[in-house]
């Protein structure tokens, strides 16, 4: 057996087409590293230039008769009057930034940053709207408490100003009857400023604000995917919960470890982020799982049928080994170079995304989230990348069986590369959307396609498909792969040499 491996080793590898692909993944992978389709847009939160205030106080002129307008613009313009006030970049202008920002949930837009702003709207209220439903006592705690806000940005004390934040949120729990879920955004709010004063996180758009930002960010949406507010399948539901989770730990840990590098793995826990080597090389399988399936589609549907073309087959069978050996020589042949190729495109992504973005970034093990106990980990990047490649080769090994199959019915190697290519589409674009449909998805989930990914399992992480787990997965990938070895097998060996 081992002999007849490496005589089929030795074919696959003098093929000069083998190495014409290889070339072109050398290419492919150094454009892809260039152009960089993973970089998100930078997003300009770090502009602090100032707001002209001139177009909106004209548009105040055309609101006189309009009392509740009126106020609300005149508040508007109060505000960034203040935000003027102060010098570009500094501190103020990102916290009075922060302050006008807010979080949709259910629909429903929070205000819990909007200290500055309601202040303002209840002092000009009061003084400007003869109608107004502000009282006196109202009236004079927003001149107090504005005249706080004002003093700690006038007094540069960014934690005086953070306190003041921490303070009023504390007081506004006791204000009103308030239902647990806000008392629960009250008090996420306030640990998102008690984490400033821990770490010391001035306001800025330095990393660890991004991080605060994305941990803000990323909490809401949990909340609004555990409601399940966009109408998916329960699966699909859980699968994103799961990454809000996952994304949620993630910032904690790196605001709490002053990590000074975006720690984004398989999914961006920083959405303007620019993508460096280690995320680039973490991500390789995902980047090139594409290249990786045309490789293998190539070598096993040709492996047979080249020998029938060049009428090498008959000899090849007419030795003394069971038909069935000589198949799963081939079989082997093709998977030991799959693996061989999956080395080689890591250390081409290892290499180039150093050159491109620099080796600095690989300092920083892989970090993500374990479901399974509730807590971060840790990995070296070879040990995760041999982990995940692991749970990728199902994949590659079931699209060997299939394509080897269709090689020895056919005989014909571009139909057996077409058809396998074409099955590949259509498993990993169009299955995918349809079994996002919960009715659609009961009979989906059998589809060999949507099973034989082990990565989306990796540290305890759900499929978005209805009633699909770990085993139930496994235990259909076995049957697909017994079934195709089985089939290959029989045809093999029932296959007429005298024909060929």
């Amino acid at each position: 057996m081992i002999k007849l491996i490496q005589n089929e080793l030795i074919k696959i590898f003098k093929r000069k087409s083998l190495y014409f692909l290889f070339f072109l993944s050398l290419i492919v992978v150094t454009i892809y590293n260039y152009i960089n389709p993973d970089q998100n847009e930078i997003l300009k939160y770090n502009d602090t230039k100032n707001i002209p205030v001139s177009g909106m106080e004209d548009t105040l002129k055309t609101l006189i008769d309009n009392e509740e307008e009126y106020i609300n613009q005149k508040s508007i313009i109060d505000f960034w009057k203040l935000y003027n006030t102060f010098q570009e970049n500094s501190w103020q202008r990102y916290a009075l930034k922060e302050e006008n920002s807010y979080q949709e949930i259910d629909n429903v837009y929070t205000d819990y940053n909007l200290d500055i702003n309601t202040y303002l709207h209840n002092i000009n209220d009061y003084e400007l709207n003869k109608n107004s439903n502000i009282t006196k006592e109202v009236y004079e705690t927003s001149k107090t408490k504005y005249s706080e806000y004002v003093e700690a940005l006038n007094s540069n004390n960014w934690r005086k100003y953070v306190n003041l934040k921490i303070k009023n949120l504390e007081e506004r729990k006791f204000q009103k009857q308030l239902q647990i879920e806000e008392i629960e955004e009250i008090d996420f709010e306030i640990e998102l400023y008690e984490l400033r004063l821990i770490n010391n996180i001035n306001f800025n758009y330095d990393i660890q604000n991004q991080y605060l930002k994305e941990y803000k960010s990323n909490y809401y949406l949990l909340k609004s995917y555990s409601n399940n507010d966009y109408n998916e399948t329960q699966a699909f539901t859980d699968n994103n919960v799961n990454q809000q989770k996952e994304k949620i730990n993630l910032c904690k840990y790196a605001i709490e470890h002053k990590i000074a590098q975006d720690i984004s793995n398989d999914i961006n826990v920083i959405l303007d982020n620019n993508i460096d080597a280690r995320i680039s090389f973490i991500r390789v399988f995902n980047n090139f799982d594409f290249i990786i399936v045309i490789i293998a589609i190539y070598i096993s549907a040709t492996i047979i049928t080249e020998e029938v073309n060049k009428r090498t087959i008959k000899n090849l069978l007419t030795k003394p080994h069971k038909r069935s050996t000589i198949l799963i020589s081939k079989i082997i042949a093709c998977i030991v170079t799959i693996i061989i190729y999956m080395i080689y495109i890591t250390f081409l992504q290892y290499i180039i995304g150093g050159i491109i973005f620099g080796f600095d970034s690989y300092e920083l093990n892989y970090i993500g989230y374990d479901f399974n106990n509730n807590q971060i980990i840790e990995l070296n990047l070879l040990s995760y990348i041999v982990l995940v490649a692991i749970t990728k080769l199902p994949m590659y090994i079931m699209i060997t069986l299939f394509c080897i199959f269709i090689g020895i019915l056919n005989n014909h190697s571009s139909m057996s590369m077409t058809l396998a290519l074409i099955i590949f589409f259509i498993g990993s674009t169009v299955l995918p959307e349809w079994s996002k449909v919960e009715s659609l998805s009961t009979i989906t989930k059998y589809f060999i396609t949507n099973n034989w990914d082990f990565s989306i399992y990796l540290f305890g992480q759900v499929s978005d498909i209805n009633e699909l787990t770990l085993y139930s997965s496994i235990i259909i990938c076995l049957v697909y792969m017994l079934i195709l070895l089985y089939l290959n097998i029989h045809y093999f060996n029932k296959k007429e040499i005298n024909n060929v």
